[in-house]
């Protein structure tokens, strides 16, 4: 058995300080892009009140994030994050294109279990956005920070920036990962 699987983060585990507060062994591998998925939100989240990240099968889309190395013994910390027992996220297997190597790489991803049926989110820009489908401002600057720090490409980041979001921060959050300095538009 593997001491260590691969995971796709698109959410806030593509930020390092994100991740490494329950999953302290994950070293990031690079960039990846999955394609013919989307990046959307749905429901809530109490910690970033707002709705948290999720991917849907779409074709024709794709969405980037970090590729991370995590050691087995923290499958089950991951997992927790994610509110796998709560059945919030659930775990998938997906082939993820690794930007650095170009080649593609088998990793653990997690989707939300109540998965939205409409693309709302498609142009980033500011049309009506149901509030149950809207990240907080806290969330979605950890997307773009994580995004950056990532080494995702800009085009990918600016849309990541014009997503509406619903003006809820989370102070604690802001703070501890450092985000004071990241702009949306």
């Amino acid at each position: 058995m593997a001491s260590t699987f691969y995971y796709f983060g698109f959410g806030s585990n593509m930020l390092a300080s994100r991740i490494h507060i329950q999953n302290p062994t994950a070293k990031r591998i690079g960039a990846g892009k999955l394609e013919n998925y989307r990046l959307d939100f749905h429901t809530g989240s109490k910690n970033w009140l707002g709705a948290p990240a999720t991917i849907v099968a779409t074709p024709g889309s794709h969405v980037y994030g970090a590729i991370w190395e995590i050691d087995m013994k923290n499958l089950k910390d991951l997992d927790d994050q994610e509110s796998v027992s709560d059945r919030v996220y659930i775990p998938i297997s997906i082939s993820v294109l690794s930007l650095a190597s170009n080649s593609n790489i088998t990793c653990r991803a997690y989707h939300l279990t109540n998965q939205p049926a409409t693309i709302v989110h498609a142009t980033g820009a500011q049309e009506y956005i149901p509030l149950d489908r809207q990240p907080s401002e806290t969330y979605l600057k950890v997307l773009v920070k994580g995004a950056k720090e990532t080494g995702i490409p800009d085009e990918y980041i600016s849309w990541l920036r014009g997503i509406k979001h619903n003006g809820q921060t989370v102070p604690a959050m802001e703070k501890k990962l450092q985000l004071d300095q990241v702009q949306l538009s």
